[in-house]
């Protein structure tokens, strides 16, 4: 999602959608009937995209900010990570703890680091937008 973001951010201060919009406009007062009504729509949902992935980045810009949301994010990371840790070192060196893979844990484990990685590549990505 994080890169998903980035991306529009990206296109979003490029120009291209203020040249997109003007284009449009353009065209909206040369057209009538049905074909109006369709280009109006089509620019007020290119406006609300926008406004709405500002918003979001705003959002997550100040969520990321503050100690507390990592200091949070810690307490599920963590704890995942030395449990994995722990699985694996007994894998494959055979240490004979009996350390249980979950397979609910598994999964969970694996939505939890693409989120990590996802809101750091979000977090540079709003870094290099700046």
């Amino acid at each position: 999602m994080s890169w998903l973001l980035s991306v529009v951010l990206r296109f979003a201060s490029s120009g291209l959608v203020e040249r997109t919009l003007s284009y449009l406009e353009r065209r909206h007062a040369e057209e009538t009937g049905r074909e109006k009504l369709r280009t109006q729509v089509e620019i007020e949902a290119i406006r609300a995209a926008v406004a709405e992935t500002k918003e979001l980045a705003a959002f997550n810009t100040a969520k990321l900010e503050h100690a507390a949301f990592w200091c949070f994010a810690g307490l599920f990371v963590l704890p995942l990570g030395a449990w994995w840790a722990a699985v694996i070192a007994d894998s494959i060196f055979r240490f004979g703890w009996g350390v249980a893979t979950v397979p609910i844990l598994e999964a969970w484990g694996g939505q939890m680091i693409q989120w990590l990685f996802y809101v750091g590549g979000g977090v540079a990505a709003l870094r290099t937008l700046r």
